[in-house]
């Protein structure tokens, strides 16, 4: 009796261990999950980035500077003739320090003169608006209330630390950062200063997003469970030098992507919790540091998914150059934008096309704000904390995991 006792012991101590050998070994197959172990004190608290900071005159003068000439920078110039006692005093056109051979110094020349002519027919460009050929420059010797940056994207952090360390509130072209590090000794600096800071996210502004954010807070849907997003783009025949690599492109995530994740955020009022990606080049053979397919998948904080498809595939032939979607399905509905038509349809009701809110400035927005004369769009700590998400997801694709946002 007691052999047969000792042998059915054994018989469960073995069953026990082979168990818990299958499940580990299960358990290692699964893609990690990692937490961000580079988020900082400040980058957990969006909110310490506040709005208590001294407010801009809304009766006085509002000096303006422009770094650069790449990207949106019609955001800030086309804003500035209808904004109160705005002027724009300085432009400079790029970063002093940071170009990395001859051979782009000529090509970033060249594209600067051209892109520069152009922008001098705008109306906010004035006969006695001085032009600096670095910002370094034009910081030491303009006093300015506001900066607008248009950089290489990998050069505008260092562009926007600059601004902040002078005191001038920032309006930058997004990605803020294009690293993590980057971005955390940006945040670091806001905080010590506090100067705002606001990205050019201006699609949250754009009619079809902002009747899309309308219907989901008056809970035409009910609770926002599953979110969709493409962002469809043609490539051209060419870009600018910095597209052939990613470490001065950073990313087709941080640049393009941050767009689909920002509206779905906004839209919903949901968080991110977990981020994971994959992404590829395969026809932009030219510009190997650019991905031209990426799909992004997300954990959003009520426990429902969001997916996120970015391309610069599509043809040249479209009657348009970008072909942007974003579709919001809820307990009690669903909302969808496609070619800035918005259609509902709940439970309740069948399809009818909803009337689109109109487009508002981004920058308009954020100088009232500045001035004290309402609540910016972008909430403090929204844009940085929007880049660092696009950031994680980027660092999901490359190292194959799912990460903790």
């Amino acid at each position: 009796m007691c052999s047969l006792h000792m042998n059915v012991e054994r018989f469960r101590s073995n069953r026990r261990n082979f168990l818990k050998a299958v499940s580990i070994a299960s358990l290692s197959s699964l893609p990690p999950l990692i937490s961000n172990s580079n988020m900082t004190s400040a980058s957990r608290k969006p909110e310490s980035l506040s709005n208590s900071f001294r407010k801009l005159d809304p009766l006085g003068e509002l000096r303006i500077g422009m770094i650069g000439t790449y990207g949106h920078t019609g955001l800030v110039l086309d804003a500035i003739p209808a904004i109160h006692g705005a002027r724009l005093v300085a432009y400079a056109l790029q970063d002093g320090e940071r170009l990395p051979d001859e051979a782009v110094k000529r090509e970033d020349t060249d594209t600067i003169s051209h892109d520069f002519g152009e922008i001098k027919k705008r109306p906010a460009f004035r006969s006695d608006t001085r032009v600096y050929k670095t910002y370094q420059e034009m910081l030491s010797k303009e006093k300015l209330d506001v900066v607008g940056i248009c950089l290489p994207y990998s050069f505008n952090v260092f562009a926007s630390i600059a601004a902040a360390e002078k005191g001038v509130h920032i309006m930058s072209e997004k990605p803020l950062a294009t690293e993590l590090e980057d971005l955390a000794r940006l945040e670091r600096v806001l905080e010590q200063t506090g100067v705002q800071i606001s990205a050019m996210l201006d699609m949250r502004l754009s009619p079809g997003i902002r009747t899309i954010h309308d219907a989901i807070s008056r809970g035409a849907i009910g609770e926002p469970i599953l979110a969709t997003a493409q962002k469809s783009y043609k490539f051209g025949k060419d870009r600018p030098w910095f597209y052939k690599e990613r470490k001065t492109y950073g990313g087709t995530i941080p640049w393009i992507g941050i767009h689909a994740i920002d509206f779905i955020i906004y839209t919903t009022g949901l968080r991110i919790t977990q981020a994971a990606a994959m992404q590829s080049n395969k026809a932009l053979h030219d510009y190997p540091g650019t991905e031209d397919n990426v799909g992004i998948l997300l954990k959003l904080s009520n426990g429902g998914t969001a997916i996120v498809t970015l391309d610069y595939l599509r043809p040249e032939s479209a009657d348009s150059h970008g072909d942007d979607r974003l579709r919001v399905i809820g307990s009690k509905g669903v909302v969808e934008m496609r070619a800035e038509r918005v259609e509902l349809m709940t439970h309740d009701d069948a399809v009818k096309t909803l009337p689109l809110l109109p487009k508002d400035s981004i920058f308009a927005d954020f100088i009232a704000y500045l001035r004290g004369q309402g609540r910016h769009v972008i909430r403090p700590g929204e844009a940085t904390e929007v880049n660092r998400i696009c950031l994680l997801a980027r660092q999901a694709a490359d190292e194959q995991r799912i990460i903790l946002v």
